[in-house]
C-alpha cells in the first residue's frame, strides 16, 4: 500500500512542469538522496500510519503521514521547489488498485519548516502531508 503511495507522488510531482523547473527530471527518490546526485533534489518518506488497514481489517481507510524534503544550493531554489510541490499535491487525489482493491489517496498540505545542512552545505525544506487513503 505505502510503495504506491510512493509512485503517485513520484509521478505526480514528474508530471508536473512548475515543480520539474525547480527540481529536475526524475531528481526525486524514497528516503535518501544517492551518492553522487546533483541538487536541486528532493526525497520522501513515510514518517507514521495511523489506523492501519491490514487484510481483513475492518477499518475502511487509514492516514499516512509523508514527509518530503527538498535540497538545494540557495534558499530560494528550496522556496520555489516546496511551493511547487505544495501547489502539486495539496488536495490531490488518485484512486488506484492494490491486491484486486480499489481505494482512494487524498493528499492535503500539513506544514513547512526550513533549515540549513551544514556538512552537505545545502538548504532543505521539510514539507508535511498527510494522505487519507479510503478503500473504495
Amino acid at each position: 500500500m505505502f510503495a504506491e503511495i510512493g509512485k503517485i507522488l513520484v509521478t505526480r510531482l514528474n508530471a508536473d512542469n512548475d515543480f520539474i523547473a525547480v527540481n529536475g527530471v526524475r531528481q526525486i527518490s524514497p528516503v535518501r538522496i544517492p551518492q553522487n546526485a546533483n541538487y536541486p533534489y528532493s526525497i520522501y518518506e513515510i514518517i507514521d500510519v495511523d489506523n492501519f488497514m491490514s487484510k481483513g481489517s475492518s477499518l475502511d481507510s487509514c492516514n499516512v503521514s509523508i514527509r518530503l524534503a527538498t535540497f538545494a544550493e540557495t534558499y530560494n531554489t528550496t522556496y520555489n521547489q516546496a511551493k511547487t510541490a505544495i501547489n502539486s499535491l495539496d488536495l490531490y487525489s488518485e484512486t488506484y488498485t492494490e491486491d484486486g482493491q480499489a481505494y482512494l489517496a487524498k493528499f492535503s498540505f500539513e506544514s513547512l519548516s526550513d533549515e540549513y545542512h551544514n556538512s552537505a552545505e545545502v538548504f532543505y525544506k521539510n514539507i508535511n502531508f498527510n494522505c487519507l487513503i479510503i478503500k473504495n
